[in-house]
Formats: structure tokens, C-alpha cells, sequence
């Protein structure tokens, strides 16, 4: 087992709990994930991630899960950083390579994103594809750095689409088998965040 990743502590989260857990409630999902430009009373953050071995030419299925940012003893702890701290402790393996996948609630702020691109720039056995509901400040030029430096460093940065949302709805939501059901203008804001993520990336 590898020490936490870069002087974070390791915390007690398991599959059963409210940090670390397999599956998302459908309200969750609908609230968190919905693909608004300007989204208010959304501070948390949520990723569903699957982690896939690469072996030869193909992908083998390793891990997947959700995280969620939280308080833990009185630090606070980025949704990003809490999934490196344990994938690089639990996972990691030198000899193995790695595609990581994420479905974001929100796409990474600019601190979060340099920690990303860092921990790539350190691991070549890792890739990552991001895939957001939302564009966090996205206005805000240290945010649109933050995902150009992403790009930059081998990350595929991406909007999540209707395929994406109706993906995890299957994969993370304990749905009870009712199907996804698309929200007003899912479409549409996924056009104008696609417009906004290719004007970042250039």
C-alpha cells in the first residue's frame, strides 16, 4: 500500500459511506448533475468514476464508484483530490497502466485542475477523460487556465451529453430500473457549454 497522496491524510471512507459510496440517489443525480450555465445552491461536488487497467490494446474493467467533496476534520478536501489521495493509495501500481474515467457535477477549479495535471505529469501510466455536467467559473480566466493546463497535460477534457448523463444514470444511480428521463433544455445548455469548453481549449 502507497502513503497518502501528496501529505493528504487517509480517511476513513468505505463503500457505505456518505463519501465514498457505489451509487447516487435519482434526486441527487437530477439536482446535482443538471447541466445549468449558471447553477445556484450546488456546492457540493460529485464524481462517478470508473477505473479501467490497460492491457495490450484493450481496457479491463478495475474499479468504479462515486466521491463527493467534504469537511473532514475541519479540512476541507476537493472532490479531486480526495479521489487521487485514494487511488494513489489503494490502486497504484507502478506496473500497471491506468485510464481513469470522470463524470463531474462540476469540472475542476483552477487549484484542483494544476493538482491534476501534476499528478499525471508524475504517473505516465495514467490517462484521464473528463466529462462535466457544468463549467465551474468559467468566466474567470485562473478557471479556463486550470482546464487549458488539463488539455495540455494529455487529459481529454469534455461536456457531458445526453449518452453521458443516461451512462451514469444506468451505472451510479440506484435508478430501480425506471429509465433516465432528460431534463428541460438538456440539450440546449449542452450546446452552449460545448461552445464555451472549445473556446477555452481553443
Amino acid at each position: 500500500m502507497q502513503p497518502a497522496y501528496r501529505g493528504y491524510s487517509r480517511m476513513p471512507w468505505t463503500r457505505d459511506s456518505s463519501e465514498h459510496m457505489a451509487r447516487l440517489d435519482p434526486e441527487t443525480f437530477y439536482f446535482q448533475f443538471r447541466n445549468l450555465l449558471y447553477a445556484n445552491r450546488r456546492n457540493c461536488s460529485y464524481i462517478c468514476y470508473k477505473v479501467e487497467r490497460r492491457k495490450y490494446h484493450s481496457r479491463v474493467s478495475f474499479d468504479w464508484g462515486v466521491f463527493h467533496n467534504q469537511v473532514y476534520g475541519g479540512t476541507r478536501c476537493h472532490t479531486e483530490l480526495r479521489f487521487l489521495s485514494w487511488f494513489h493509495a489503494e490502486k497504484l501500481r507502478p506496473n500497471e497502466r491506468y485510464h481513469i474515467t470522470w463524470f463531474m457535477s462540476w469540472s475542476p477549479c483552477m487549484k484542483c485542475a494544476k493538482e491534476v495535471a501534476d499528478f499525471l505529469g508524475r504517473h505516465q501510466n495514467v490517462t484521464l477523460s473528463i466529462f462535466t455536467a457544468r463549467l465551474y467559473n468559467f468566466q474567470e480566466e485562473k478557471s479556463r487556465q486550470g482546464l487549458l493546463r488539463l488539455s495540455d497535460q494529455g487529459a481529454h477534457v469534455d461536456i457531458m451529453s445526453y449518452q453521458e448523463f443516461k451512462y451514469c444514470w444506468k451505472k451510479f444511480v440506484n435508478s430501480q430500473r425506471r429509465p433516465f428521463r432528460p431534463w428541460k433544455k438538456l440539450y440546449r445548455n449542452y450546446q452552449r457549454l460545448v461552445e464555451e469548453l472549445e473556446d477555452i481549449l481553443g
